[in-house]
């Protein structure tokens, strides 16, 4: 059973090794960032396990950024709902996977997002 806070409001696409994000977080910065999945609502990004400590739920992504050609390039703020693999007490994990929502996008990013999803929607059909 899924709480609401680990609901999605919109569809996830898997997306390549090519999607990658940058961001600042406590003032730490973050390049090439694999993302796995992405929505307009959001995405699951990996990041190093030694670095868990700087993820917990409700973290501010600053200057969050894609680094994909084909995707918005303006920034924005997103927030991290939830992290994987970081539990105290079990087996450590190379990497920590992050749920980011993002936070209030403007039109124009939101409009360039769903065209990139549209776009790899049609590439799967």
């Amino acid at each position: 059973m899924t709480t609401p806070s680990e609901r999605r409001d919109a569809q996830r696409i898997v997306v390549g090794p090519d999607h990658t994000v940058r961001f600042l977080v406590r003032g730490h910065p973050f390049r090439g960032v694999r993302i796995t999945n992405l929505s307009l609502g959001g995405c699951f990004a990996m990041v190093g396990a030694r670095d868990a400590g700087l993820f917990p739920a409700g973290t501010l992504l600053e200057q969050f950024t894609f680094e994909h050609p084909d995707l918005p390039q303006s920034p924005l703020t997103a927030e991290v709902r939830y992290c994987l693999g970081s539990e105290a007490g079990s087996a450590p994990m190379a990497v920590l996977g992050l749920g980011i929502m993002f936070q209030a996008l403007a039109p124009a990013m939101e409009s360039g997002l769903r065209a990139h999803l549209d776009r790899l929607l049609g590439a799967v059909d």
